[in-house]
């Protein structure tokens, strides 16, 4: 993906970023976090792409959480990723604020 850099996370792992901002990381090589408009978070998650992040402010500012368990999931994280990087792209101003 075009602009994007990776960097360490804060509390570990590595955050994946679009002109600064991180739209996605990583905690270990199954567990992702992925920040998402709050459109396509009631999406994903309603039709079951990925679960609810478990800290209850992180979920309210789009974030969810994906787990890679079989070759499958890769495909289905790829698009929800995608999701994020253009979500990313498109608002850059408001995902520096959450």
């Amino acid at each position: 993906m075009p602009r994007v850099r990776e960097a360490p996370h804060r509390i570990g792992g590595v955050e994946f970023q679009v002109d600064g901002v991180g739209f996605m990381h990583s905690h270990g090589p199954s567990w992702l976090d992925i920040r998402l408009s709050k459109e396509d978070q009631a999406s994903v998650l309603k039709t079951g792409q990925a679960l609810p992040h478990q800290a209850q402010v992180h979920a309210q500012a789009g974030w969810v959480s994906f787990r890679i368990e079989i070759s499958q999931d890769i495909a289905n994280a790829k698009k929800v990723i995608h999701l994020a990087y253009k979500n990313a792209r498109k608002n850059p101003g408001d995902l520096e604020s959450r």
